[in-house]
């Protein structure tokens, strides 16, 4: 199996580029491997937003101080904390175990601690934003709740990691531990510096590259819906969807919607795939989240999963008509 190979082609010729580390470029991990991550959060997954950096104010229950410096922590859009540990050039052997010990550490921050966070940060860096649309922010759009803070996700992010480190991390992740492995390479490219960033665990499931027969239907999991849903609920979603999740309904409301899935979703919604993902995995949660009061338990699409775990959506034409009549009225507003 071969690693990641870049070439540079003129005039048809494919010429291989060397890679390098980025001592050898003179580059460091806070003030510009951090710095990549933080100004491009979507490295840590599809949607996630930064709450802070460089923290380091944490106290034991007798009040000492803790010396431990968190190089990133972030919130994906359902509502779990992601943990990222950042190592210039190849992590040691202890990576994961210093992220782990970090992820307990936040785990036990309340959605106040968050908000608090994410305010303190931006406004470090230049941005005006008030406590409490900070709060309505990352309530609605980022299901921030203290379920989701007390399982975080981890990413470590390297370019290399030893054997006893990608071991551990397969083993944690058999435990229900979230934790995932980012490799960068970096190359001089006709003197410019060039920065790959690739997951290399957990790998893709074999079925992801397979096709298999459509399966016709499927039956829910959920044993209570909830309320079925309404002209007055779909209005209160419309307010708190984001971009997908406005496209997906209006795909499957249309009048002949034939076959929505995920591609057609990214073009509708003018973002990409995996941004789709990311978004659409935050609508249960939004369900959940007893500040946005629905009383529905499932989404207003059926959602039939075909081999390979891809996702084929459509809608009832009860509940399509009426979101058909709610787009009409708020595009005459």
């Amino acid at each position: 199996m071969y690693d990641e190979l870049l070439f540079t082609v003129e005039a048809g010729k494919a010429t291989r580029v060397p890679r390098r580390s980025l001592t050898s470029f003179e580059l460091h991990e806070r003030a510009h491997l951090q710095e990549w991550v933080l100004a491009s959060p979507e490295i840590l997954g599809p949607g996630t937003t930064v709450v802070t950096s460089e923290y380091d104010r944490w106290q034991s229950a007798d009040g000492a101080r803790v010396a431990d410096r968190l190089d990133i922590l972030g919130l994906d859009p359902d509502g779990r904390l992601v943990v990222a540990e950042l190592k210039r050039d190849a992590a040691p052997a202890t990576v994961h175990m210093q992220a782990v010990n970090y992820a307990a550490m936040v785990s036990r921050l309340t959605p106040d601690d968050v908000v608090e966070l994410y305010s303190a940060w931006h406004e470090r860096n230049g941005e005006s934003v008030d406590r409490e649309s900070a709060r309505t922010l990352l309530e609605t759009e980022y299901l921030l709740t203290a379920d989701g803070i007390r399982r975080p996700r981890i990413v470590l992010i390297a370019s290399d990691f030893p054997a006893s480190v990608t071991a551990t991390v397969v083993w944690l992740n058999e435990q229900d531990v979230d934790i995932s492995l980012i490799r960068y390479r970096a190359y001089d490219v006709n003197g410019s510096t060039a920065v790959s960033f690739s997951r290399l665990y957990p790998v893709p499931e074999v079925e992801e590259f397979t096709i298999g027969r459509r399966v016709e239907s499927v039956t829910s999991s959920i044993a209570d819906p909830g309320a079925p849903w309404d002209s007055a609920s779909l209005a209160r979603l419309a307010g708190l969807a984001n971009d997908s999740t406005l496209a997906l309904l209006d795909l499957c409301a249309a009048p002949d919607p034939g076959t929505v899935g995920v591609a057609e979703v990214a073009a509708a919604a003018a973002v990409t795939v995996p941004a789709v993902r990311g978004q659409l995995a935050g609508l249960t949660m939004r369900l959940r989240n007893p500040a946005n009061g629905f009383v529905q338990n499932v989404w207003p699409v059926q959602v039939t999963w075909l081999p390979g775990g891809v996702a084929s959506y459509s809608m009832d034409p009860s509940i399509a008509a009426l979101w058909r009549g709610l787009r009409a009225h708020q595009q005459d507003a």
